[in-house]
């Protein structure tokens, strides 16, 4: 093997193990429940676990049960499809649905910047998703689609490039609708807003934060917040849940918000969750304050 000594024939079995072996596991405290041997074919336990953090989770488990995701061009892929990793996983316990909008339908939405100045390589690098709906855009679409929409529960909001462009008055309006029409984010305490990274630019700009303690990513701080002072920025945060609007800081602290967000939202979520995490080998941050990127970005304590 290039770039490994082979180990000495006349090692004994006492003496310490040649450097490519495995470490040593970590100390217990540091290790996730061990996961079963076939996870999607074992039934969490029928009683609700001991909670990671009793202050934390509520008695009440409203079950959401069809999360819709909301895709435009330039959207970060982990924002939207690490989120829906953990929710796959969740819906071999419980019965979920999923509606994937965007005004490209039916055309695939791609991840390729909108200019070409953002893509200085002229790489070819950037995958298309599928959408399932389209965004309505008349008074007929809104109607005929009235009964799709009161039936969503969550919806869910990734960021990337693409919420920098001038050019998103059909997203959002979809957001503003959903809030203003079916409370998503507004006045029905079980329809939930969710968003990731600069995903709060989003509703930002549709004007549906306000009032509320929100986050986002650290590295683009001073860009997003400007979109609407009168949002309760919350610095530092690793995620930040304000009722019925969930809102976390960069990419991949959209997997401890959504893992956060099954231990609360069902009531075996906490078992259901360890049990996600030790799948995808992710050892999720429990802390909502831990947030060493705002001191990394200079991001001052706030709200």
């Amino acid at each position: 093997m290039l770039g490994v000594s082979s180990p000495s024939r006349s090692t004994t079995q006492n003496a310490s193990p040649p450097p490519y072996h495995l470490p040593r596991s970590p100390p217990a405290h540091h290790r996730l429940p061990r996961p079963p041997p076939n996870l999607l074919h074992i039934k969490p336990k029928p009683q609700i676990p001991l909670l990671h953090h009793p202050s934390d989770i509520t008695t009440a488990f409203p079950q959401p049960k069809t999360y819709a995701l909301l895709l435009f061009r330039s959207f970060e892929i982990l924002d939207a499809y690490g989120p829906l990793e953990i929710l796959q996983f969740v819906s071999h316990f419980h019965s979920l649905n999923l509606l994937i909008f965007s005004r490209s339908f039916p055309s695939p939405v791609s991840t390729s910047p909108t200019l070409a100045s953002m893509n200085p390589m002229n790489s070819s690098f950037y995958p298309s998703f599928v959408p399932t709906h389209p965004i309505p855009s008349t008074p007929q679409q809104w109607e005929d689609m009235k009964e799709t929409l009161e039936g969503i529960d969550v919806l869910l909001i990734p960021g990337g490039m693409g919420v920098r462009n001038p050019d998103l008055g059909p997203e959002l309006e979809f957001v503003r609708r959903l809030r203003d029409d079916y409370g998503l984010g507004g006045r029905d305490e079980s329809k939930v807003l969710v968003t990731v990274c600069n995903g709060a630019a989003v509703p930002a700009r549709a004007g549906v934060l306000r009032g509320r303690r929100v986050t986002t990513n650290k590295s683009v701080w001073g860009e997003v917040v400007t979109l609407d002072p009168e949002v309760k920025w919350v610095s530092p945060a690793r995620w930040v849940e304000d009722g019925n609007i969930w809102t976390s800081s960069g990419v991949t602290s959209g997997l401890d918000l959504t893992l956060q967000f099954v231990r609360k939202m069902y009531p075996d979520g906490v078992e259901i969750a360890d049990l996600i995490a030790g799948a995808i080998e992710h050892e999720p941050v429990m802390d909502w304050r831990y947030d060493p990127f705002a001191e990394k970005f200079g991001v001052p304590p706030q709200n």
